[in-house]
């Protein structure tokens, strides 16, 4: 094993002056929330231990923790048997998988209260076909649980697929060699492989549905995110909703926390003289069409029966004569065009400042590093809404160009999505032994370069996962671009939105296709393309 220690300590100093201006930007809307509780009364620290709002705080981490739980279950086969495996059709299912990243949380939740129940459309297909009298609602903890789930378990295929694209071969080939059937050798071998992939996706997931709004208010399930919204918008009481998002804050911590004990300081970078050797596909014999049958069962509950609801509502829209046009002061391609927009200066400012955190914490583990990398997971952390407040209190502060504009958007989507690139860059910078760096500069390369030059190459895989994940929930992000976008500045989300909440659903069901069609198109391209495949050979 190669030790880190035997880098010149000197490189430190300019990969950890950006990595805190990255951690310092995290925290700011920390500072803000801080700022605010320490103004409040005794009534609203006896808030926060009413029987009630204790409650709901624990109904918010058993929902985080199941929803963390079921996404690893759902992507991790599905993971492995699209890149390791002779799966038929792999690559198809490989794109059906990521899809459900481009469909928003709020936009999945009343998909699914549109399908189910007894005026959803399952009854209206089951009731003439089989007689079925009822079908049941989803309200409550089940529907969120099933929303989230279907809809977030890709963050984790996304950076486990980046991890098995840069196994060892040697560890596999050795469990051969010692008689090791293939699930043993799955157990043993690639499941430790990919732990800290899975580690960080299932804390992503855990981080999204802590702060996730959308989906639990249609769905009627009470958490920490909804009182934090009536805070805000009934009372406008800011000191309680600043409360609730440091106590929110807090679970998320102890999260984080608990990621790293589990993690580890485990090295899993290649280090043997098969490092370069191709990982061999997988033959799961009688189980190859079951497998495409699971596979199958995934993609149809995250990806096409939220389809064809949407098309469903355009349809009955058209067929009771509604105009099926968008209501607002631009037609869609503008709506489009600033949604893409944003999407690709969050993906840039996020992969900027998650290289040097990520290769800090990798390089360079210590306290202070493990400091500075969860301080970038801050924004996540939050709520949606207390970010957007806190950066329009600063935007208030220092006033043009800044307030109102759309470098503030950019800083807070920034801000939440940064533990999605990080998460991606960081797994991907674990995989490369530090060795390189050292042969360089024995060649005499300056430290810089010598960082640069080896690293980055190597690390195109997961730059790309990372820049690829951060443009998909960018473009279905809400909260932050209704309280900090210009007012001239509309997005298909926004759209999505109005006309959702005015409940004109066959209207909204258009920019919802228009914003799934746009996001999913360089997702496929990204999957095809990927050299996770060249490098697993033909299916």
């Amino acid at each position: 094993m190669i030790s880190t220690k035997s880098l010149p300590t000197k490189t430190s100093l300019w990969i950890l002056i950006p990595s805190l201006i990255a951690a310092a930007l995290c925290v700011t809307p920390l500072i803000y929330l801080i700022g605010r509780v320490s103004g409040a009364d005794y009534d609203v620290w006896a808030w926060l231990i009413r029987p009630k709002t204790l409650l709901v705080f624990s109904r918010s981490i058993f929902l985080a923790i199941t929803v963390a739980l079921l996404s690893v279950a759902i992507a991790v086969p599905i993971t492995w048997l699209t890149t390791r495996t002779n799966l038929p059709y792999k690559k198809l299912w490989s794109v059906l998988t990521f899809l459900p990243l481009v469909i928003p949380s709020y936009v999945g939740a009343y998909i699914l209260l549109s399908f189910v129940g007894n005026s959803g459309l399952l009854y209206k297909i089951l009731n003439p076909a089989l007689g079925v009298s009822q079908v049941p609602t989803l309200y409550g903890y089940y529907g969120s649980l099933i929303t989230l789930s279907f809809l977030n378990y890709p963050y984790i295929i996304l950076t486990i697929r980046s991890n098995i694209s840069n196994m060892d071969a040697s560890g596999e080939e050795t469990a051969k060699l010692m008689g090791l059937n293939q699930f043993q050798t799955f157990m043993k071998v690639t499941l430790p492989s990919i732990k800290p992939a899975i580690l960080s996706g299932a804390l992503l997931v855990t981080l999204y549905t802590l702060s996730d709004f959308g989906a639990v208010s249609l769905l009627r399930y009470k958490t920490f995110t909804w009182s934090i919204f009536n805070q805000y918008e009934a009372g406008f009481d800011r000191n309680t909703a600043a409360l609730l998002s440091l106590a929110l804050f807090s679970v998320a911590t102890l999260f984080m926390t608990f990621e790293i004990f589990i993690r580890g300081d485990r090295k899993y970078y290649k280090n043997s003289s098969n490092a370069s050797k191709k990982l061999s596909v997988i033959d799961i014999g009688r189980w190859r069409w079951p497998a495409a049958v699971a596979c199958a069962l995934v993609s149809l509950v995250s990806v096409v029966i939220p389809l064809v609801v949407l098309s469903y509502w355009i349809v009955r829209g058209l067929y009771f004569g509604e105009d099926a046009s968008i209501l607002t002061a631009e037609p869609n391609h503008i709506l489009a065009f600033n949604s893409i927009t944003l999407s690709i200066f969050t993906a840039a400012v996020v992969v900027i400042l998650s290289l040097p955190v990520g290769y800090l914490s990798i390089r360079r583990p210590s306290i202070l590093t493990n400091f500075v990398e969860k301080m970038c997971f801050t924004g996540y952390a939050l709520p949606s809404i207390a970010v957007s407040l806190s950066l329009v209190f600063f935007g208030a502060k220092i006033g043009a160009p800044l307030y109102q504009s759309t470098l503030l958007l950019v800083i807070a989507c920034a801000i939440l999505y940064m533990p999605t690139g990080l998460g991606a860059i960081r797994s991907s910078m674990a995989q490369i032994s530090p060795r390189y760096e050292e042969s360089s500069m024995t060649l005499g390369k300056n430290k810089i370069n010598s960082v640069l030059r080896t690293n980055l190459p190597l690390m195109k895989s997961g730059i790309i996962m990372a820049a690829a994940t951060v443009f998909l929930i960018t473009m279905k992000e809400l909260p932050a671009v209704l309280l900090l976008a210009p007012l001239d500045f509309h997005t298909l989300t926004t759209a999505i939105w109005s006309l959702s909440s005015e409940a004109f659903f066959a209207k909204a069901a258009i920019p919802s296709l228009l914003l799934i069609f746009l996001s999913s198109i360089p997702l496929t391209m990204i999957v095809i393309k990927n050299s996770v495949f060249n490098n697993l050979g033909s299916e």
